[in-house]
């Protein structure tokens, strides 16, 4: 079902039987403008949801489906033709998508709703991004960590990565930076404190 999780902020999740836990995407909404992040696929229901918050919120237009990997395009493509919007995606990932994405975006642009952008180092995929939001102290991960235990973050296996310390140690380019939520593609989001778990993973 889709929920307001914060002012504007909406989400909806999937959940794997694979990996035990929910894969999530999300809806932002700003004064001036909208964006999906991530979309797993929707129940008619959320579905139904998802149109009639477009629809309502017309004033702020849906600008397109930004993806934190290649591997989070889940819905995107069915999504992008439903409303007739692009899908972007690191220009480091752009090959391995399974359709055409004729946007590309890379570390440090400014995105849609206040979205910054951060290249992430030695990931899971060369074009692994986290998305984030100064204003409102909001970071966005897809696949670079993720919240089995409710709040605290982990890794994914190591075998999913080329040097998984190398990985870890990429991370901590997050710290650089202000931010008390954390919104994430796989697992438990944490909507208060959320450096500070990010810190005592990294260590």
């Amino acid at each position: 079902m889709i929920k307001e999780i914060l002012s504007g902020i909406f989400s909806w999740s999937e959940y794997s039987e694979e990996k035990k836990m929910n894969f999530n995407g999300y809806l932002l909404i700003s004064s001036r403008e909208s964006v999906i992040i991530d979309p797993p696929s929707l129940t008619d229901e959320d579905h139904a949801k998802l149109i009639s918050l477009i629809e309502e919120h017309s004033s702020s237009p849906l600008k397109g489906i930004l993806l934190t990997n290649v591997h989070h395009e889940r819905a995107s493509n069915f999504l992008k033709s439903q409303f007739s919007v692009p899908v972007w995606v690191n220009k480091f990932d752009l090959a391995g998508l399974e359709f055409p994405a004729s946007n590309t975006f890379r570390g440090g642009d400014n995105l849609f709703c206040g979205m910054e952008a951060i290249q992430l180092k030695d990931q899971k995929t060369l074009g692994e991004t986290a998305f984030y939001n100064k204003d409102r102290k909001i970071m966005l991960l897809g696949d670079a960590l993720i919240g089995k235990v409710p709040g605290q973050v982990n890794m994914l296996p190591p075998d999913k990565f080329k040097d998984f310390a190398k990985a870890k140690l990429g991370l901590k380019e997050l710290l650089n930076f202000e931010f008390d939520t954390l919104l994430l593609g796989d697992g438990e989001v944490i909507l208060t404190d959320a450096k500070s778990a990010v810190a005592n993973f990294l260590g």
